[in-house]
């Protein structure tokens, strides 16, 4: 008895670590994913910046995980002036209006998600308190195409070097959604 009910708690705790592997993704059908070859970051000094208030180890730990991911998926880092992309992040503090702020500045639409140019994935659903959000934002139309909701589930007590390993797989599992395969030709109306 003991054994079965020690046997059903470890795959109960080993379900509940793995239940996080799967991020939310919704992305604009009309946006050729498959021409992207380099990204940028938006300055600190932006309008981006300006949509929440991160520490800035937070912010560095996020955009060094970014980077790391787009080079290992070969995307190149460019300026911005040149980039295919850009890759923008929010982690939700559970304030409407810092979430509200930021999707004005990516011009991310949730009610416009219901179109039939957008495509979901992975049972993407809103963002709740503590998650991380990836937006990829077209620089010609100054707007997201794909977005990203994971669960990060930072705790007060975890040491910069858990905080940062949640990050990796955060956006790790975040941008392994990247639709490679849409190569639709077309661009965002």
């Amino acid at each position: 008895m003991i054994k079965t009910l020690a046997v059903f708690s470890l795959l109960f705790f080993l379900n509940a670590c793995s239940s996080n592997d799967s991020a939310g993704v919704v992305y604009h059908d009309r946006f050729d994913f498959s021409t992207v070859k380099n990204y940028s970051l938006y300055d600190r000094n932006s309008a981006f910046t300006d949509t929440q208030s991160l520490l800035d180890s937070r912010r560095n730990a996020i955009e060094i995980a970014i980077e790391r991911t787009m080079a290992k998926n070969n995307f190149s880092y460019a300026e911005l002036e040149q980039a295919d992309i850009i890759v923008t992040y929010h982690i939700l503090n559970g304030k409407k209006s810092d979430y509200s702020n930021y999707n004005k500045v990516v011009h991310f639409c949730q009610h416009c998600l219901r179109a039939t140019a957008w495509k979901t994935g992975n049972k993407y659903s809103t963002a709740v308190h503590g998650s991380l959000i990836l937006d990829l934002i077209d620089p010609k139309k100054k707007r997201s195409v794909w977005r990203s909701v994971y669960p990060l589930a930072l705790k007060e007590k975890d040491n910069s070097a858990e905080t940062n390993d949640k990050i990796n797989q955060a956006v790790a599992v975040m941008l392994a959604q990247y639709p490679k395969n849409n190569a639709l030709g077309k661009q965002v109306n």
